[in-house]
């Protein structure tokens, strides 16, 4: 069973103008790239507003990922919960892992894969305008978790068209073997939650977005998913390999807001004018509020937190691996890649050198 895609999607259309508040990414070993940048060695911004900060300690001073060069032997560590590599010789042998899957006809194994993993292919999922909105894999992760990481490795065609929807992580409870629907209406608080890692659309930059039950309304008075880094200068690059990583952590108790979530591109983790703002929890970063988009600022309110719950019944249970376009022109090819996809307990990381 699959959730009704008409259920899953949110309108593009700016209510309002949106403020650039600019970020820089969340660290892979402690430290921060000088000048924003994403790509070691590549030159500064030359502002002088992006640099070292001390809330640099959120996760363990070595990546998971470094204890296994080329992620040989990644998967059976203790804290690992889900990996896939697409070594596993066919197409058939890797969708016996995921629960859920659509559109089988649009991937196909590929030999392309990121610099350093031990492995030679990837999946390649290809939408073509006209015909359905996409593929996807989903699966749960059980028994469902306080606290996970989620890494992924993608590459998108420099052709692509704007992705609508892309990856998420998230809750049902109970949890389900397919993804539900619920695009625009607030959770309950029992029942669901989810973060996606988005790649915005035309804007092609990254963001958080984000369901749960103490989020805002939009001015059409439903309420999709919150934007959190709304920093244009975040940019999908576009024909590379990118790792990205995301992390979420429960509410505990749930009565209280002390939920987190942060995000990671290529390790490094996105910060602006003094304050890390791809990481969000109790107190942290400082921002406001417009509708459903959190702007950061450092002369803003401190963020609230997340309660991403009401009941601890709910968990940290699913991933959906997915491809959503919805406005391609007809007959037009979009391909993306995906490879190396870990889920653990800590920060994975990026893979490391052999």
């Amino acid at each position: 069973m699959v959730a009704d895609d008409t259920k899953f999607t949110r309108p593009r259309t700016l209510y309002f103008s949106r403020l650039h508040a600019a970020l820089v990414l969340f660290f892979s070993v402690g430290t921060f790239a000088a000048g924003g940048s994403l790509n070691p060695g590549a030159p500064g911004l030359g502002d002088g507003s992006r640099r070292r900060h001390p809330q640099a300690s959120l996760e363990a001073a070595t990546p998971l990922a470094a204890k296994y060069p080329g992620d040989a032997g990644l998967a059976n560590d203790p804290n690992v919960v889900f990996a896939e590599d697409f070594e596993s010789g066919s197409l058939a042998a890797v969708r016996e892992r995921w629960e859920s899957v659509k559109n089988a006809e649009g991937m196909a194994l590929s030999a392309d894969a990121p610099r350093n993993s031990h492995g030679g292919h990837s999946l390649r999922m290809t939408h073509v305008g006209g015909e359905g909105t996409g593929a996807h894999l989903y699966r749960r992760l059980l028994p469902g978790y306080d606290k996970l990481h989620v890494r992924f490795y993608v590459k998108f065609d420099p052709d692509c068209w704007p992705i609508h929807h892309f990856v998420h992580l998230g809750g049902y409870h109970p949890p389900t073997a397919w993804p539900q629907g619920g695009a625009g209406t607030r959770p309950k608080g029992d029942e669901r939650f989810s973060t996606g890692v988005e790649p915005f659309g035309d804007k092609w930059r990254w963001d958080f977005y984000s369901y749960w039950m103490e989020m805002r309304s939009s001015p059409d008075q439903h309420s999709w998913g919150h934007d959190f880094i709304n920093d244009a200068e975040l940019k999908v690059e576009r024909g590379r390999w990118i790792c990205v990583e995301l992390m979420m952590k429960m509410n505990d108790p749930a009565a209280q807001r002390n939920g987190e979530q942060a995000l990671w591109i290529d390790g490094q983790p996105w910060v602006k004018d003094g304050q890390v703002v791809s990481h969000l929890g109790p107190g942290f970063p400082r921002g406001r509020w417009i509708w459903d988009s959190f702007l950061p600022d450092p002369a803003g309110e401190s963020f609230e937190g997340f309660r991403w719950r009401n009941s601890e019944g709910l968990k940290l249970n699913y991933l959906w691996l997915l491809l959503y376009i919805t406005k391609a022109p007809l007959g037009h090819v979009s391909q993306v890649w995906f490879d190396d996809i870990v889920v653990a307990r800590e920060y994975i990381g990026p893979i490391a050198q052999p």
